[in-house]
């Protein structure tokens, strides 16, 4: 004998469903990235242009994923927990913001600080001025 949900197990679902969708803003910090595969691999520069092209598409493409990003870093900011990035700048005070997960955050900020080209793989958080990328770690 197959049991059905009730009616309040059904509604629980589909709310649970509905929230996820609605979720605008990642994680700062996801462990998860050290297990991810990229689904994609560009250059900081190339990044900032799908975005800054087509905003809709890039965020379609990308938002949530896994991807690794190239560049010199042309500022490395933080000190607190939470806080260290990298920024590529890309047109005028914009780029793309590097925000690294705090576990890997104090190697990649000594090798960002000899104008080293570096890779990081980050999940893609989307365009707020910059192209935000979190949790990022070294592949």
């Amino acid at each position: 004998m197959t049991t059905r949900p009730g009616r309040s197990g059904i509604v629980a679902a589909l709310l649970a469903c509905l929230i996820a969708a609605c979720v605008s803003r990642l994680p700062d910090q996801d462990r998860r990235i050290h297990d991810e595969v990229a689904i994609a691999k560009m250059s900081a520069a190339d990044l900032w242009r799908d975005f800054d092209e087509d905003p809709a598409g890039a965020r379609a493409r990308y938002w949530g994923q896994a991807i690794e990003v190239s560049g010199t870093p042309t500022e490395v900011g933080g000190g607190a927990p939470g806080g260290f990035y990298l920024l590529f700048v890309e047109t005028g005070a914009f780029g793309v913001r590097a925000n690294l997960l705090d576990d890997d955050a104090a190697t990649i900020v000594e090798s960002a600080g000899d104008g080293t080209r570096l890779t990081l793989k980050c999940y893609c958080d989307g365009l707020d001025g910059h192209v935000v990328l979190r949790s990022c770690v070294t592949p």
